[in-house]
Formats: structure tokens, C-alpha cells, sequence
């Protein structure tokens, strides 16, 4: 029975003024907050993102050290073999 009585008073409420005053405000809130998410998560993603452009500029002359390495030992390789 409590429970029927708690819907009837939020249905009652709901249809005042005051309830509807109280509801617009609370719908206001829930989107500020949700707006207010969305730009720290696309902050949060830009900040990702330089991070990820900076350490991708700092592998590059690794990889072409490794990269230069190979090709070097490789050749060393193949003139090693012929000259024997």
C-alpha cells in the first residue's frame, strides 16, 4: 500500500506547478553535468592525442637506426659471403 500512496503523491506532484518548476530544474541540471562531462572526455581525448603525436615523433629515429642497422648488416652479410 505504501507504494501506491508514494506513486500517487510523485504523480500528484508532477502535475502542479511547482512539481513541473522542480522537474525542468532537475532535466537543467542532468544537462549541464552531462555537458560538462563531454568536454573534460574531449579534453581528456586532445591530451591523449598530443601525447601520442609526441612519443610517435620521438620513436621515429629509433625505428630508423634499427631500420638502418639491418639493412647494414645485411649488406655486410652478403659481401662477407662473396669475398669467401
Amino acid at each position: 500500500m505504501k507504494l501506491k500512496t508514494i506513486a500517487q503523491h510523485v504523480k500528484q506532484a508532477a502535475s502542479t506547478t511547482r512539481g513541473k518548476v522542480a522537474g525542468g530544474a532537475a532535466l537543467l541540471m542532468g544537462s549541464a553535468t552531462a555537458n560538462a562531462q563531454v568536454a573534460d572526455a574531449t579534453a581528456a581525448f586532445a591530451e591523449i592525442e598530443s601525447q601520442a603525436s609526441d612519443l610517435a615523433a620521438s620513436a621515429w629515429p629509433v625505428v630508423v637506426g634499427v631500420v638502418g642497422s639491418l639493412i647494414a648488416i645485411g649488406l655486410f652479410k652478403k659481401f662477407a659471403n662473396k669475398a669467401s
